[in-house]
């Protein structure tokens, strides 16, 4: 029997458990008419709204992705693409990039490197870029001159210049398929190696035979027959008034130079040349010229015949060396090395009167000079190429 006590704690449980129970099924009561409630409309707004608070997170990601896929494309870019393509010359419209610089560097390289000669590119910069820019100006000027190149004359001197002359029998109907496959072969590898296409060595070569016949044409203009002096030379290890003072009386009263060089020049070689140097018209020796051709005001030789100038210094032979000039001819005729020299003067004068018809461009600074530099470094074949300074100052055509 219980008690009434008891009676009522299991009242009270019971009571409490119902309250429970009743409690529960109101929550899940009300779980089921909310999602019953909710409509598609209502889930896909649900989600819009989870959708734009996570946007942003997923933006920026993306973000920071495409950030880091660019740190190296732009560092390739820089490196490889921008630079090759970047001015270098330009002549009227034609325009030649770092890129074409560096390919006409490398093809005198390789053919330096092919005969044994390491190679330079402090100077071979420059004067790549001179030599492109002469070209190109020779190409243009060659209608004004009634100049022109056919293919064959190019095909000829691309043979000549690879150094296979049986390329020009490469269309002979008699020669067999695999003589053909061979000389094919040959050439690949000569541009392969040179490491421009076959387009730019043509062009190159075709261009620089255009500046070859301007060249031609402006080395008409220059006299066979012009002045000259005829030179000779004296060392002497030491200086010595003394000496000079001797050798001068001497010249003066007629003596043979050969006799006087033979007396008093200390050159190891005297005996073989007796100290002639030979006869020089002016323009063959810039360094010389105004002293050997110079007049003063009142109309009389800066350097008067059969007398010594004052003492050269040879820094890398140790010795001094005395110039006379022992007789000039008013017409004598020009031999083919100095024709050369004044050919090629006479070419540079030329070309620089026309550049001031062109619209010119040359870009030349430590900046291309390095990057050059280290482009041709890494396509040599020989030792690492000597790099020597240069001054970018007073360039043409900036």
């Amino acid at each position: 029997m219980f008690s009434n006590n008891e009676k009522e704690d299991s009242k009270l449980n019971d009571l409490n458990d119902d309250v429970v129970d009743r409690s529960e099924f109101s929550i899940g009561q009300r779980s089921i008419q909310q999602s019953i409630k909710k409509s598609r409309m209502d889930y896909l707004r649900e989600s819009k709204e989870n959708s734009s608070k996570s946007r942003p997170y997923f933006i920026f990601g993306i973000i920071i992705v495409i950030i880091l896929l660019l740190i190296p494309a732009y560092s390739y870019f820089q490196i490889y693409v921008f630079p090759p393509r970047e001015l270098a010359l330009r002549v009227e419209d034609k325009e030649y990039s770092r890129g074409d610089v560096v390919n006409f560097i490398r093809y005198n390289q390789r053919i330096s490197e092919d005969l044994g000669v390491p190679f330079q590119v402090g100077n071979s910069l420059f004067d790549a870029m001179l030599t492109l820019q002469e070209n190109e100006l020779s190409y243009q000027l060659a209608p004004k001159y009634g100049i022109s190149v056919s293919k064959e004359e190019v095909d000829e001197r691309f043979s000549t210049t690879l150094g296979f002359v049986a390329f020009n029998a490469s269309d002979d109907p008699n020669l067999s398929t695999e003589d053909k496959v061979n000389l094919d072969e040959a050439k690949r590898q000569f541009i392969n190696k040179i490491g421009v296409t076959e387009d730019d060595f043509r062009d190159f070569i075709k261009k620089s035979m255009f500046r070859e016949r301007l060249r031609e044409v402006v080395g008409q203009s220059v006299p066979k027959l012009q002045v000259q002096v005829h030179i000779y030379e004296i060392i002497l290890f030491n200086t010595d008034n003394q000496i000079q003072q001797k050798i001068d009386r001497e010249l003066k009263a007629g003596d043979p130079i050969e006799d006087i060089v033979m007396r008093y020049s200390e050159n190891p070689n005297k005996k073989r040349d007796l100290g002639e140097i030979g006869w020089f018209p002016y323009g063959t020796n810039p360094e010389l010229d105004g002293l050997l051709f110079g007049l003063d005001k009142d109309g009389n030789r800066l350097l008067p015949i059969r007398e010594t100038t004052s003492p050269r210094y040879n820094e890398e032979k140790k010795w001094h060396s005395y110039i006379v000039v022992n007789e000039v001819s008013e017409a004598r005729e020009v031999d083919e090395e100095n024709m050369e020299l004044l050919v090629d003067r006479a070419m540079t004068l030329f070309l620089n009167e026309e550049r001031k018809n062109f619209d010119l461009k040359m870009v030349l600074d430590s900046d291309i000079f390095e990057w050059v530099n280290k482009q041709v470094k890494m396509s040599s074949l020989l030792p690492t190429p000597t790099a020597v300074s240069y001054d970018f100052s007073n360039l043409p055509g900036n």
